[in-house]
């Protein structure tokens, strides 16, 4: 099973990026352990071959597969062959809908001798990864079941015949559910005699789920992106899929799950998008928020986490402070300070409880409300462990004379930096960050590496 990771090809359809950008992300993704990544082809003036090269550069000199997309046409194939790659897939639809509306009234054996036509100049270019794509192929078995991959067996035939290494079948319209994908790609893996590739839509939300399923029967190719960015709403979510094969099922899919945060963040910045609350690499996931919940986690973490997410994406738990808090975790993060009752202990959480409903309190006022309550001074650090970071917006004036572009590719790299924006105005420059505990603040490292850059710093702590 391989991962082909397609952010810089269908994740482009969400958020195009410029070249130096590409080549971050390029480089990242290698150095997580992903082997195989797509580009697209470039459309002259649109885009060009000078855009897509060092991209090429990049993942080519980490060892990485580089594969291209683009249509079954001559344009395109001739695009293509200016690359030294590993190869191309290519793609024409085969539902009835895609080719009336799209393909002007083709039939179906028209748009797969298409398909074979293009596959074998593929070959005959020398390409040794060649990807035919049968669009919207999975419309076909929602409105016919297996009949459809009865129907398809010989044009897989003549496919793998005509030189094609991979045959995709992608839900091109998110029309699948996991039993679904489940069916589909067991009666493919079953009838076709070449290779399938799985690349799912997420309309209904299910493509990270539906490309799982096909993982488990069998397909040889699962396409990705990060944070599932694509047409749309996207397809199936390069952490959602690796981290359920290698995590539930102990598949090893050759990706670095303990990279995956920090790849995450630098996308989320350099995309200019923030991880939602609800991906499983957010802050909330982390955070355990009901009181009996807590209770059990400060003393068994795995109880509601799960164990391999804590061991390669979180270290430990967070824990919210709402009208629901635990006394039990009042009482654990105490205990190294003061061995406080029961009774103590529910006081304090009664009061933490109370502060919360004016909103979510920051580290510091749980110090000062545990202060206040015990008499104990408990360090903001250790606080930070357990309820997570300070945030703030750092607002910069950077001096004329220094190019601000140093600055913003190592602010890009910090974990702890969530977003970087050049603006317009009083201030050059806001960024947004955290500062986890027993880290050295954004605000320091700045003053310390940048500070003959840095005209003036304004720093705004948030809750």
């Amino acid at each position: 099973m391989e991962i082909l990771d397609t952010t810089l090809r269908e994740g482009e359809l969400f958020r195009v990026l410029p070249t130096d950008s590409r080549v971050k992300v390029a480089t990242h993704l290698a150095e997580a352990g992903v082997r195989r990544v797509e580009l697209t082809v470039d459309y002259p003036p649109r885009t060009t071959y000078e855009q897509a090269i060092p991209v090429v550069r990049a993942l080519k000199d980490r060892g990485v597969e580089v594969v291209m997309h683009g249509r079954a046409t001559e344009e395109d194939l001739s695009a293509i062959a200016r690359y030294d790659i590993a190869g191309y897939g290519l793609y024409i639809a085969v539902s009835r809908l895609h080719r009336e509306f799209k393909l002007h009234g083709i039939s179906e054996q028209e748009a797969i001798d298409r398909l074979t036509e293009s596959v074998e100049k593929a070959r005959s270019m020398g390409f040794r990864y060649i990807r035919a794509t049968m669009e919207d192929a999975s419309r076909l078995f929602v409105e016919e079941g297996d009949a459809s991959i009865a129907r398809l067996v010989p044009s897989a035939r003549a496919l793998r015949a005509a030189g094609a290494t991979l045959l995709s079948i992608p839900d091109t319209s998110g029309l699948m559910t996991p039993r679904l994908a489940r069916g589909f790609f067991r009666s493919a893996k079953s009838s076709f005699e070449i290779p399938v590739s799985a690349h799912f839509h997420n309309d209904y939300g299910f493509a990270s789920a539906n490309t799982v399923e096909a993982g488990l029967e069998g397909a040889d190719e699962l396409q990705v992106t990060l944070l599932g960015v694509g047409d749309r709403n996207g397809i199936a979510d390069l952490y959602e899929v690796v981290a359920s094969l290698e995590d539930i099922y102990r598949i090893r899919t050759g990706v670095n799950r303990r990279a995956l945060r920090s790849l995450y963040s630098l996308f989320a910045k350099i995309a200019e998008v923030q991880v939602p609350w609800r991906h499983p690499l957010s802050e909330s996931a982390q955070t355990v928020r009901a009181g009996v919940h807590q209770s059990m986690t400060v003393r068994k973490k795995d109880g509601y986490i799960p164990s391999q997410k804590l061991l390669n994406d979180f270290g430990e738990p967070l824990y919210a402070i709402s009208p629901y808090v635990s006394h039990n975790l009042v009482q654990n993060i105490l205990a190294p300070y003061a061995q406080l009752t029961s009774e103590s202990s529910r006081k304090v959480a009664e009061a933490l409880a109370v502060h919360s409903t004016q909103g979510p309190p920051s580290v510091h006022a749980v110090h000062d409300v545990i202060m206040s309550e015990t008499g104990v001074s408990v360090p903001e650090k250790e606080l930070g462990r357990y309820f997570g970071s300070e945030k703030m917006y750092i607002l910069l004036k950077l001096r004329p004379q220094f190019p601000a572009g140093g600055l913003l590719d190592a602010l890009t790299e910090m974990d702890e930096v969530d977003s970087v924006d050049e603006v317009y105005g009083d201030v050059d420059v806001v960024v947004r960050a955290h500062t986890p505990p027993g880290k050295d603040s954004v605000v320091s490292v700045l003053r310390q590496r940048f500070s003959d850059q840095i005209q003036d710093m304004k720093v705004l702590v948030t809750d």
